[in-house]
């Protein structure tokens, strides 16, 4: 009977052992992931009609190109 019980013992000991080790290895995975992309809104130029970040644009909604022409 008491091998029994040390053969129990030793089972826990092992599967709190494993939980411990899967429980570390998911914390290292979500502190070195990458951040997520930032999303940034796309506007249409008002001359050329192509898409741009929206922050790139001038106020008048035209892209660097448009707005040195006259």
């Amino acid at each position: 009977m008491s091998l029994l019980i040390r053969v129990l013992l030793l089972v826990a000991v092992g599967a709190l052992l494993y939980r411990s080790y899967v429980r570390w290895q998911l914390q290292n995975r979500q502190r070195n992931a990458p951040p997520p992309e930032r999303f940034e809104p796309m506007a249409r130029c008002t001359g050329c009609g192509t898409y741009l970040p929206s922050n790139t644009l001038s106020p008048s909604l035209r892209c660097g190109a448009c707005e040195q022409r006259p």
